[in-house]
Formats: C-alpha cells, sequence, structure tokens
C-alpha cells in the first residue's frame, strides 16, 4: 500500500495527509493508544482494504468493534 505512519507529539489529532507523492498517516504519541489505533484505521480505510490480507481479529475489530465498513 506505500503508507508511511509517522508518530510525533504536539497539539494535533493526527491522520492522514500526503506530502508530495507520498501517503502518510500522522499520529500524537501523546493520545491513548485506542486514539493511535482508531486514527490509524481511519485512515487505512481511505484506500481500498479489500485487496489487502487483514488478519480476521483485525478485520473483525474494524467492522464489528469500530463499527466502520471495509470497501470492497
Amino acid at each position: 500500500m506505500g503508507i508511511r505512519i509517522v508518530k510525533g507529539k504536539g497539539d494535533f489529532s493526527g491522520g492522514e495527509c500526503r506530502l508530495n507523492t507520498e501517503k502518510i498517516i500522522v499520529i500524537n504519541k501523546i493520545k491513548p493508544l485506542e486514539f493511535q489505533s482508531k486514527t490509524i484505521i481511519e485512515g487505512l480505510l481511505n484506500y481500498n482494504l479489500s485487496e489487502q490480507y487483514l488478519i480476521p481479529a483485525v478485520r473483525s475489530y474494524i467492522e464489528n468493534d469500530l463499527g466502520y465498513k471495509i470497501k470492497y
């Protein structure tokens, strides 16, 4: 998928961005782990995950626990 995940500290929430042609998901390492994982998942949901292998526990967590629908 070619997505880089960057951790940083500061007064920001985090999320997906692009720098030139590079895809980046920025997460705030001061935030709780649950918030960090949700930020990563929300960034990934902008891409077609149906063609990417996700272990069943991760796919279930995204769809059932967080209530997000993976694009197929």
